[in-house]
């Protein structure tokens, strides 16, 4: 017997759940595509998160402060306000220059103001500048801003051929510069000069007639500075200060460059074996010895002796200017660590012994 879907008791239970399963289908369709609308309701806090953040707002971002005296710090002030409704942390100040430093208040109240302080110091400079100054908070939508200090620099005490000593000498002899100083200012009378060091000595005398700049007037002076013999090796610096008695300009300072070189370059100044077993060829290490006093010219290196058992130096003459110490270690040398010096002999007068460490360990 074959029985129609229209006619049975089975064929209509059938249509009945067909049509509440396409009934349901819709309502369920809209329940899935309402889940993600409701798991997006968060996002709204960081709005939230905001509101309650730091807001900067900086008053000026640039400060001309005018024609200043050469020498004299500027400080320049700059207001930042914070707007916010959270606590405003200023977290670093970085000036772009080494001649500015910075003051300021680290931590800035809701509805409050705070103060950036840039100290520029003119003593290196003339004329127009313009320094900078990276600000650093935690403003998420500030997090930076850079201010400007601009000035015009002008030396009422000027400075003739340059505004800097330059000096460079041998180690035991001396070396002199001098500077001429003018100015227009009619209380120009200078008193008193200081040397950055005691190997640095100056004098200030008014200039001759022959010593005058020409087209810088009658009133000027003259600064000498002169290293002593016993300057160390190595770098200059530092300032030579003058005052002036010029009410615009008390104070000058003029820089110091320059290099007081040794007789003799050694190179290396120190010698290591490091860890080795010794062969039948002895493990060698050279020290190269320049002479670099062109008045010394019959330079010699007459000997080295080293201090340690089974370590042996010997002197060999390049040229009349450069000589090698060479250092060997030879396979009889006890076994263990050796730590001691070479001993090198000259005809240099400031140099006449040199002592070159040695160290190593034998295995």
């Amino acid at each position: 017997m074959t029985f129609s879907a229209s006619t049975g008791p089975l064929g209509r239970t059938g249509a009945a759940l067909a049509a509440a399963l396409l009934a349901f289908a819709p309502a369920a369709a809209l329940a899935q595509a309402a889940k993600p609308a409701a798991a997006s309701a968060p996002a709204a806090k960081p709005a939230a998160s905001s509101a309650a953040a730091p807001k900067l707002v900086l008053v000026d971002e640039k400060k001309d402060v005018g024609t200043v005296p050469k020498g004299e710090v500027v400080h320049a002030t700059f207001i930042i306000r914070n707007e916010g409704k959270a606590d405003l942390h200023v977290t670093d100040v970085k000036p772009s220059c080494g001649c500015t430093a910075p003051e300021y208040d680290k931590t800035i109240k809701p509805g409050a103001e705070g103060k950036i302080v840039l100290n520029v110091d003119t003593k290196t400079f003339q004329g127009p500048i313009s320094k900078s100054a990276l600000i650093l908070t935690d403003d998420p939508e500030k997090p930076q801003i850079t201010v400007f200090v601009m000035a015009n620099v002008k030396p009422f005490v000027e400075t003739s051929p340059v505004g800097f000593f330059r000096l460079q000498a041998l180690t035991g002899e001396t070396a002199t510069s001098t500077i001429i100083l003018s100015s227009d200012e009619a209380d120009f009378k200078p008193t008193k000069v200081e040397p950055p060091n005691s190997y640095l000595k100056a004098t200030l005398v008014p200039a001759a007639d022959a010593e005058k700049v020409a087209g810088k007037g009658a009133n000027q002076w003259k600064v000498t500075v002169t290293t002593t013999p016993d300057a160390p090796e190595g770098l200059l610096g530092g300032y030579v200060k003058v005052t002036t008695g010029a009410a615009k300009q008390p104070e000058l300072s003029l820089a110091v460059s320059g290099y007081i070189k040794p007789t003799l370059s050694i190179t290396p100044l120190s010698v290591n074996f490091g860890n080795f077993e010794p062969k039948a060829d002895p493990v060698k290490r050279t020290v190269t010895i320049i002479n670099n006093n062109l008045k010394n010219e019959a330079f010699q290196v007459t000997k080295a002796e080293s201090n340690v058992p089974g370590v042996k130096a010997e002197v060999v003459m390049a040229d009349k200017s450069r000589a090698q110490v060479i250092i060997s270690v030879d396979d009889k040398v006890k076994k263990g660590v050796f730590d001691g010096f070479v001993t090198v002999s000259t005809n240099d007068p400031t140099k006449k012994e040199i002592k070159i460490p040695l160290k190593g360990v034998i295995l």
